[in-house]
């Protein structure tokens, strides 16, 4: 029993270094892509031409960012899991840090918009992510509008608006539809959750 433990000890470290690592990672590139959008805001006012950074910073800005997200999910799901192992190896609630994460951040089994809960479970945690992600689609959309009202150039709209699409419909489906972490759930349900 106590190796079985110590496995999942050792996991469960790396889980919780998973964790932080993107959570600073994800902060880390929060302060560049507002940097670069703000300055590229900035530049527009004096040439057009900035304009075309904009979205491409938005669009990049969500894709790692929800890339960033995709780590923590799966490392805040695996945590869980391997606490409840180690709960059941003691028959007591010894660890309850996945409890206390599931109330204070965002319940891993709650249906969300990336890591955003829309219902009782909204937290702090949903309304900075949700922020951030409204942030990014207004300047994404604003810059695109003076693009159309400046008559730049038409292709580019098509080819971005083309790849934000594309980027919008996988991200629904494995975000949002729950796809991820149905993933999840079938082998945690295999290996006795």
């Amino acid at each position: 029993q106590m190796e079985k433990i110590t496995l999942y000890k050792e996991q469960l470290s790396r889980m919780r270094s998973m964790n932080r690592y993107y959570h600073d990672q994800f902060l880390l590139d929060v302060r560049i892509l507002f940097i670069f959008n703000t300055v590229f805001i900035f530049l527009s006012l004096n040439n057009k031409n900035a304009l075309y950074l904009i979205p491409l910073i938005s669009l990049f800005g969500s894709v790692i960012l929800s890339f960033h997200a995709y780590f923590l999910i799966f490392s805040r799901h695996y945590s869980e899991f391997i606490e409840k192992k180690i709960n059941s190896e003691y028959d007591e609630n010894v660890l309850i840090a996945h409890q206390l994460e599931n109330e204070y951040f965002f319940p891993t089994q709650e249906r969300k918009i990336v890591v955003a809960v829309l219902n009782k479970g909204f937290t702090w945690f949903s309304f900075v992510t949700l922020f951030i992600t409204l942030y990014g689609i207004s300047s994404f959309v604003w810059s695109m509008i003076q693009i159309v009202n400046n008559d730049l150039n038409i292709n580019y709209i098509y080819l971005v608006s083309t790849v934000t699409l594309i980027t919008l419909v996988i991200g629904y489906w494995w975000f949002v539809s729950g796809t991820g972490e149905k993933r999840l759930e079938r082998v945690f349900n295999k290996h006795g959750e």
